[in-house]
């Protein structure tokens, strides 16, 4: 697995509850980032919930994950597969049980920077040692964020836990959005969101059955109004200037 980047940058996809579309927003970042050219891995560290492997279509290729990598049971090379059909985009997926990511961790992503471009860190759902682990480990933490009043709050407490990480470096994404449940006052308004969370916004991502019925089937499907927000917030984190469209576009 030959080639390096200087400039690697690493991200960390969390949240404070299940079901935000965390899993979904880290892989499909993963399939942005690699689409423009970087070498990107996307880490699996949700121990004994992984699905990444599902999402990318490759459950039947895993021999090895993070877990059998940290204890010393295989080189990275052995753990670290290429996305079919995907240039430029790795997977190295998560132990099936739970409690083998360790101390180790933010070690072996020293060392995986020297040969990816991208790096993304699926946490565990939730609060615990996994986020942890993931957080310390990034250069930007990325809290994913759903419209209901449960996952807002829970951003809340996520951007508290977030002190010891710099502002600009503390991202949201708020994910499924609904602007016709916006319009009609079933949701909170996007602004009432930012100030509810204290996070800054990286970008906002429709509801789109088009992406989750792609990573139901295993093929990441590169088209339709969720896959540009996709496209939006990689070239946002890669420091370009690109606006938000207005709500209705979105």
């Amino acid at each position: 697995m030959n080639g390096s980047s200087d400039n690697c940058k690493v991200l960390a996809t969390v949240s404070g509850k299940g079901g935000a579309g965390k899993s979904t927003v880290a892989s499909m970042l993963g399939v942005a980032f690699a689409r423009a050219g970087h070498k990107t891995l996307v880490i699996d560290a949700d121990e004994g919930l992984r699905c990444l492997d599902l999402m990318y279509g490759m459950s039947d290729l895993v021999v090895f994950d993070l877990g059998d990598l940290l204890a010393g049971n295989c080189e990275a090379k052995d753990a670290i597969k290429q996305v079919p059909n995907i240039k430029n985009l790795y997977l190295l997926p998560a132990p099936h049980s739970a409690g083998k990511i360790n101390n180790r961790f933010a070690a072996l992503i020293e060392k995986l920077r020297d040969v990816f471009d991208r790096i993304i860190i699926d946490s565990t759902a939730g609060i615990g040692k996994g986020f942890n682990l993931a957080a310390s480990a990034a250069d930007e933490v990325i809290a994913v964020v759903g419209c209901d009043p449960v996952s807002i709050r829970d951003a809340r407490n996520v951007c508290e836990l977030l002190r010891d990480v710099k502002e600009s470096k503390r991202r949201m994404i708020i994910n499924r959005f609904d602007y016709k449940a916006s319009k009609s006052k079933l949701i909170p308004h996007i602004d009432d969101i930012i100030d509810s969370t204290a996070l800054q916004l990286i970008g906002i991502v429709p509801y789109d059955a088009v992406v989750a019925l792609g990573a139901v089937n295993g093929a990441p499907i590169t088209k339709g109004r969720g896959w540009r927000a996709f496209v939006r917030i990689a070239h946002r984190i890669d420091g370009k200037n690109i606006n938000l469209p207005k709500l209705s576009r979105i």
